[in-house]
């Protein structure tokens, strides 16, 4: 995706709410106050129609995925130019970190 690439507004909206989220988190913080902070960042995503969302439109499952693909490829190709390395890489190496934090199968 290039930089002057347009998404839908919904789908800007979802990827400004999940860089919220990357932002509540805190490492000084115990689990229970980051989940917490994660919570009140994921409202936009999560409220129903009787939680204060009347008249705002909310995104969709597809808009979502739709954001968080665009943010993890714009940081993806970011941090594979800042390190002269190739996109491929940084995908491996993130492949690499997701399956050591996962449970066990």
């Amino acid at each position: 995706m290039t930089d002057d690439a347009q998404i839908p507004r919904l789908g800007a909206l979802a990827a400004s709410v999940l860089l919220d989220a990357v932002i509540s988190q805190s490492s000084g913080q115990s689990m229970e106050a980051n989940i917490s902070a994660m919570s009140v960042a994921l409202e936009a995503l999560t409220a129903g129609p009787d939680e204060g969302s009347e008249g705002r439109e909310q995104p969709e499952p597809s808009d979502v995925v739709g954001a968080a693909v665009v943010c993890i490829s714009w940081l993806a190709a970011h941090l594979a130019a800042a390190n002269s390395v190739d996109l491929e890489d940084v995908v491996a190496d993130l492949r690499g970190f997701i399956e050591d934090v996962s449970e066990p199968r």
